[in-house]
């Protein structure tokens, strides 16, 4: 008898690493992740398929997530959604995002957004994190995302409910799971 080896493919391997640095991203909030594969669609494909909604700002980004059979949706109705949190944002829109419900929590939004990751001594909003996954407290300096946005948040995190967020920079990723309490310093 002939056993058949499955090899994993390039694309295996991508979303594979990609999915591991998501997953880190989560369990050990504010920690910098590194993606070896970097870009929003690495992180899209790592997470989204037929089953899954979106919404994309960036009509490039958007056609390659819709590659992966996900469905393109209003923001208040997605699953995943890939957005600038920069000046200018309209803020509106987020309040409308899905944050799950008592009975099934994970049915809320989980946001991608480009910032500026400066670690415990970089500029940007200076942030304190507390909660499950992280030793005590931990503080962040995160650029490129508007200061009034972390207020929303606080908002819309009421756990169990509330919204995932990953921040990507290049090649580094930081996740904060809804669990996870944000102080701005």
């Amino acid at each position: 008898m002939t056993q058949t080896l499955l090899v994993p493919t390039a694309e295996d391997i991508r979303a594979n690493a990609t999915f591991d640095a998501l997953m880190w991203g989560l369990a050990r909030p504010g920690l910098v992740q590194t993606l070896a594969f970097p870009g929003m669609l690495a992180l899209a494909e790592s997470l989204l398929d037929r089953e899954c909604t979106f919404f994309c700002c960036d009509e490039a980004l958007k056609e390659g997530i819709a590659a992966t059979g996900a469905q393109a949706v209003p923001i208040a109705e997605a699953e995943y959604v890939f957005i600038s949190l920069e000046n200018g944002l309209q803020f509106s829109d987020l309040s409308d995002l899905l944050v799950g419900n008592l009975l099934y929590p994970d049915a809320s939004a989980t946001i991608f957004a480009p910032a500026v990751i400066g670690g415990a001594t970089g500029s940007g909003t200076r942030l304190r994190l507390s909660g499950p996954g992280v030793n005590g407290s931990l503080d962040i300096a995160i650029g490129g995302v508007d200061p009034s946005f972390w207020a929303l948040r606080s908002k819309a995190a009421r756990y169990p409910l509330g919204w995932d967020l990953y921040l990507t920079d290049g090649d580094r990723l930081v996740g904060f799971p809804r669990s996870t309490e944000i102080e701005v310093l």
